[in-house]
């Protein structure tokens, strides 16, 4: 496909995609409360709006497969079948198979058709369908043809039916659109082979509540050749493939977003202005200039630029509820095939954050709520004999700190001894014994991030094999952020993801080794105090000082860095920083400045580097390195002990 057929088949990927996120959410609440009529009615319209749209693309296997779920939701709504376990997991199974099927038409493949054992089973909640009446007819693609437009047929009669149409009428309309049902009269009006763009338009203004009332509408239709889209409030593009299933919750990075035209307007108006800026500042390269008026047209610039870039921001940014919503089913599905219940709450979902690390948090927070199911809540059984409700809570929180988000994954189950991952560390030989010794129970905990490391008994399917949260914390810090987690026997845990709300700009502390400039992220800076060199003091092979009352251990960037110094009785400084929930202080020679830089990719020489997280350029044209702290700290901490602190 080309031309228009790409850009129907982009706008179906997305619209379907938002369908079909929704409809995961949609089922776990049904499956609470089977009988609320609301959510049968979207569930039902769910699965007959991407039938439709399947079928004006001749996706046969989708249209297959959406329409006996129609017909199995379209009974429950009527009241003839009730909601079974059986049927909630066949109903889980067609949403899985139409996103991998969303994967393989987003790749410009046909999809592959249903199992027919998955069919078989909705169909054994349809009798009344017969086997036949399953496989939609092929949809033959319209064809150009020039025909005069049809006269609009009466309206249907206001006293018995005052929005001029039924839902199950318009339903019957659309299938007749598609191709999916055969033609048939849904009132009294003469048949007419063809519908006006202006009639179909009223018919769906009328169905939506938005038309005139008493407003003519056509009923019945015999053929359609076309229908042009009514302009979008919002801009978009096509899309990346969505994942495919359980396996791949998260889709593969779009490259696309939506925008409000209103913010396009206003980002056209700061452009507009910075044109008359940069006209007054090439007036200003005159004899005739003054001090004064070259920096009124700079604090005129600078407030701009700001505006400008707050108002890009806030384009990429979207709610993390677009990942969140994913985890009620992901949830639901692992704790069924494990023999538990888990309810799923979420919080913070209208959280705003780059798109980007939307897309990029999506993997971590999978192995993290699989994790909680998988290692956290307990067998129904096992809480009842610890006084706890059968059903296990997880609940998932979004929450903006400054220039920061808090993410965090928590559960009410078992806990995690810090004993027996000391024991297991060393059992494993990842530690020896005297340095597990010195660790805290806050620090043994941190050890679940450590790869190969893993304290599940019995290796399943989900998870246990030793890997998951490595990888979680591995991307985490690839993102700038950092991840920890906490934990009390018999009450749950909680990991705790930080990250910042963008990963195009960060503000940062400008800072010289010798002649090396750093910039340290800013968010994690706590202090800066010019270094006593007499009161240095040695703690298990790290420098160390003492600040406010306690050890604070130091890391020389330096020798870090391979730098030159300045002379050896040239002051030093210490910038206190955390990482990984614990402060520590980095040595530099000078400390320059706050500046905002904007973050760009390493070289192929410098990539994968530990301590660094990307490079920028400073106003003076100098290229200055990004520290990571977590890396940094991580590589000192090997440096001096063989193992990571962390």
């Amino acid at each position: 496909m080309s031309g228009i057929d790409d850009d129907i088949r982009a706008d179906f990927l997305i619209e379907a995609g938002e369908l079909l996120d929704r409809l995961g959410e949609q089922l776990v609440d049904l499956e609470r409360t089977p009988d609320d009529r609301e959510l049968l009615n979207a569930v039902f319209r769910a699965f007959h709006t991407v039938k439709g749209g399947a079928g004006f693309l001749n996706l046969t296997a989708m249209v297959a497969l959406c329409h006996i779920a129609e017909e199995v939701f379209g009974m429950l709504r009527a009241g003839q079948r009730q909601m079974t376990p059986e049927l909630m997991d066949a109903t889980m199974q067609s949403l899985d198979q139409l996103v991998s099927m969303m994967a393989e038409v987003a790749a410009g493949n046909e999809p592959t058709p249903a199992p027919e054992a998955l069919l078989a089973a909705l169909r054994a909640h349809a009798k009344t369908l017969p086997p036949a009446a399953v496989v939609a007819p092929k949809a033959v693609a319209p064809k150009p043809k020039a025909r005069k437009p049809a006269k609009a047929a009466p309206a249907a009669d206001p006293v018995a039916d005052p929005d001029g149409i039924s839902d199950d009428e318009f339903e019957a309309l659309l299938d007749q659109l598609h191709g999916t049902a055969p033609v048939q009269a849904v009132s009294a009006a003469p048949a007419s082979d063809t519908i006006s763009e202006d009639e179909f338009e009223k018919l769906l203004d009328l169905y939506h509540g938005n038309g005139a009332p008493g407003a003519a509408i056509p009923v019945v239709v015999q053929g359609f050749d076309s229908v042009k889209a009514k302009p979008a409030t919002e801009v978009h593009a096509k899309p990346s493939p969505p994942g495919r299933g359980e396996n791949s919750t998260a889709p593969t990075a779009e490259t696309t977003v939506r925008v409000d035209t209103t913010r396009l307007d206003q980002m056209m108006n700061l452009v507009g202005e910075l044109v008359l800026v940069r006209n007054r500042l090439k007036t200003l390269r005159g004899k005739h200039a003054t001090a004064e008026a070259f920096a009124k047209s700079v604090g005129e610039l600078d407030h701009i630029t700001r505006s400008l870039q707050d108002a890009v921001m806030k384009i990429r940014m979207q709610p993390i509820k677009k990942v969140f919503s994913k985890f009620p089913k992901l949830a639901r599905d692992v704790a069924r095939g494990l023999g538990k219940q888990v309810d799923v709450e979420l919080i913070g979902e209208d959280t705003d954050l780059d798109k980007n690390l939307v897309e990029a948090l999506a993997d971590p927070l999978v192995h993290m709520v699989r994790n909680s199911v998988d290692h956290g809540i307990e067998l129904p059984a096992a809480r009842a004999a610890a006084g706890k409700p059968a059903i296990g809570k997880l609940v998932l929180a979004a929450v903006a700190q400054g220039d920061h988000i808090l993410i965090s994954v928590r559960d009410d189950g078992a806990g995690i001894d810090p004993e027996k991952l000391r024991r297991k560390v060393v059992e494993k030989g990842l530690m020896e014994a005297t340095l597990a010794a010195r660790l805290t129970s806050d620090e043994c905990l941190q050890l679940v991030f450590m790869a190969g490391f893993s304290t599940k008994e019995q290796v399943s399917d989900l998870s246990g094999r030793g890997v998951g949260m490595d990888v979680v914390k591995s991307k985490i810090v690839a993102l700038n952020g950092s991840v920890s987690i906490e934990s009390k026997i018999g009450q749950g845990s909680c990991v705790k993801l930080r990250v910042p709300l963008t990963l195009a700009i960060l503000p940062a502390l400008m800072v010289a080794v010798g002649q090396r400039l750093l910039a340290l992220p800013l968010a994690d800076v706590f202090d800066v105090f010019a270094l006593d060199e007499t009161r240095l003091r040695r703690l298990d092979q790290w420098q160390a000082v003492l600040y406010r009352n306690t050890t604070l251990r130091l890391i020389d960037l330096q020798q870090w860095s391979n730098s030159q110094g300045p002379s050896s009785d040239a002051p030093r400084h210490v910038v206190v920083a955390q990482a990984n929930g614990e402060r520590y202080g980095f040595i530099v020679h000078t400390v320059k400045a706050r500046e905002e830089v904007v973050i760009k990719p390493l070289g192929l020489g410098l990539r994968g580097l530990a301590g660094l997280a990307g490079a920028t350029v400073t106003g003076e044209g100098r290229v200055a390195l990004i520290v990571d702290f977590p890396g940094l700290v991580r590589a000192w901490s090997t440096r001096l002990h063989g193992t990571p602190v962390f």
